[in-house]
């Protein structure tokens, strides 16, 4: 199966080195956004992270934290099956595999 992006990512076209650097009569900047000195005068991008989005993090942190298999309810099980105690019900069972396809 191939999938096509709709949406190809594109390389940024790289701005020409021999642009020359005209400085701006009432700010002190060039066309460019530089300084004559060559430092940017833009401020830096500020990010605020939400509150729901710190939660979401800490919920994956804490999810990834638990290991896939819980050794202790395996272990109790397998003593349940070498003893004879383990009882399967089918009509448990039965009623699970329904309600699934539902």
């Amino acid at each position: 199966m191939k999938v096509n992006d709709p949406f190809p990512m594109q390389p940024a076209p790289l701005a020409p080195a021999s642009r020359p650097r005209v400085a701006n009569s009432t700010t002190g900047t060039s066309r460019d956004g530089t300084a004559p000195t060559g430092r940017t005068t833009a401020p830096a991008a500020n990010v605020a992270i939400s509150a729901r989005s710190r939660e979401l993090h800490q919920a994956l942190r804490a999810a990834n934290a638990v290991p896939d298999v819980r050794e202790d309810v395996v272990a109790e099980i397998q003593a349940r099956l070498r003893s004879g105690t383990y009882r399967i019900d089918p009509e448990q069972i039965a009623r699970g595999i329904l309600d699934a396809s539902a």
